[in-house]
């Protein structure tokens, strides 16, 4: 469909000229004064509007101009046979979007009109780009003075360009803070790229960042854009930085200084505009005094530090965790909101969640599903939280079958329940073991780096 103009001018002559030049590319309609002008808009919305400054009627152009924006927000371009800076800029001040004179060559008005037109595009798919990122967006839920602090900080770096550092625990949320962050800075209109360093092998990471040239390995049949170019006058969220080699340690330490890298495999420098934040759960001070982190890129890094407390330090958080869990599961899941008892609440409480947020969720999402009424139980937790010393699973002596088919069924339940169990409680003391090296850890356990990552967040740790 053509784009549609509707011109407001009192001279025929004019009309025609113009008419005979746009109605190649566009939809032409016109009007001869205010009122008629008005009409035409509420029936069909035009796309641009062309206005003489100089109507020969009682209408005065800059006064319509305010008129026509209180109707819809339509782009217009003043036209005139007296250009004058003063008008010009008296109508860009009330809104107009050019100023043209009737003398222009109509080539370049059409150059004009595409602009403009271009502009809007660009207007609206930012505005509809924010509506969803407003739609989307998530925020830090709490009211502990823990985590208060961690917002007050969010706000505060949000719209500087330096280098922020957010530590904590596995599972606190730190690429939540992270994008809240990005959400809250002048870079909102932007990508927001996350990666997570420790799930990409290290013969690959560099590649994933700063992207390569075809042919710079074997394998590397084509060209490829790593994160830093697709994060370009955004943000780029580095979790688990403390996994990076020595090599891309290097490269990043580069951009960070001198706002620029190269591909893998190529000699053309490639300038960099994003805002880096790093994450986590190590402490890189005590790295860097074991010569396994750069301490140049440390203190680079480390210019605005968010600590992210655990749940454990934010007790008084839980029950409004719980609750927000309940009902986004509920809602997923479209079923009636439910409620949880008292008891199991106390429970909850009392644990100390040793996989943080991420634990707590996974927990809530399937005592959801467990739950059969609309309140949440005890009867309905599905692991002891009290204490470790107990068995594996609980076995409710109401819930033994009546026949074999059924006992067959539930022993298939029951051992998939506690191999679950297991294989969690064999994770957490392996991460315990080796403090958190996910490198170590594989290496111990005989896996792969990256499978034993997709592990342990599937089970909550």
């Amino acid at each position: 469909m053509k784009p549609h103009i509707l011109i407001i001018d009192d001279d025929i002559d004019f009309i025609n000229d113009f008419s005979l030049v746009l109605d190649e590319d566009y939809k032409c309609s016109f009007a001869l004064n205010g009122h008629d002008a008005i009409s035409l808009i509420q029936d069909s919305v035009p796309d641009v509007i062309l206005l003489d400054l100089m109507l020969g009627n009682e209408d005065n152009g800059l006064e319509l101009l305010n008129k026509l924006q209180k109707v819809e927000d339509v782009p217009v371009i003043m036209v005139t046979d007296y250009a004058s800076v003063q008008t010009a800029v008296e109508a860009l001040k009330l809104g107009a979007s050019d100023y043209i004179s009737k003398t222009t060559n109509l080539t370049e008005l059409k150059i004009l009109i595409e602009k403009t037109i271009n502009q809007k595009i660009l207007k609206n798919h930012a505005l509809s780009l924010e509506e969803q990122l407003n739609k989307d967006y998530k925020t830090i839920i709490g009211e502990s003075e823990a985590i208060k602090d961690v917002y007050y900080k969010i706000k505060l770096y949000a719209n500087t360009d330096s280098t922020i550092l957010i530590t904590g625990e596995s599972g606190v949320g730190k690429e939540l803070v992270a994008r809240q962050v990005h959400f809250f800075s002048n870079r909102k209109m932007f990508p927001f790229i996350a990666i997570n360093c420790a799930a990409i092998p290290r013969e690959l990471l560099e590649s994933e960042l700063f992207g390569h040239e075809k042919g710079a390995f074997t394998g590397a049949d084509k060209r490829k854009i790593g994160k830093f170019e697709l994060a370009s006058s955004g943000t780029i969220f580095l979790d688990e930085i403390s996994e990076l080699d020595p090599n891309a340690q290097v490269k990043l330490l580069r951009v960070i200084q001198e706002k620029e890298f190269e591909r893998i495999g190529g000699n053309n420098t490639i300038k960099s505009n994003v805002r880096i934040i790093a994450a986590t759960n190590k402490n890189l001070f005590h790295l860097v005094k074991e010569n396994k982190f750069r301490e140049d890129l440390f203190y680079r890094l480390d210019v605005l530090p968010i600590n992210v407390p655990p749940l454990r330090a934010r007790k008084g958080d839980i029950p409004i965790l719980v609750n927000h869990f309940i009902a986004k599961a509920c809602e997923e899941m479209k079923i009636p909101l439910k409620s949880i008892s008292d008891n199991a609440m106390d429970i909850l409480i009392n644990y100390d969640w040793p996989g943080n947020i991420r634990e707590l969720q996974n927990f809530i999402t399937r005592a959801v599903i467990l739950s059969e009424g609309n309140k949440i139980t005890i009867n309905d937790l599905d692991m002891n939280l009290n204490s470790t010393d107990k068995d594996l699973f609980d076995f409710d002596i109401e819930k033994i079958p009546s026949t074999w088919e059924e006992m067959d069924q539930l022993r298939k339940e029951v051992a998939d329940q506690a191999s679950r169990k297991v294989e969690r409680l064999y994770l957490q003391r392996l991460l315990d073991k080796f403090e958190g090296n996910i490198t170590k850890a594989a290496e111990h356990a005989g896996i792969n780096r990256t499978n034993l990552h997709k592990m342990i967040r599937k089970c909550g740790l």
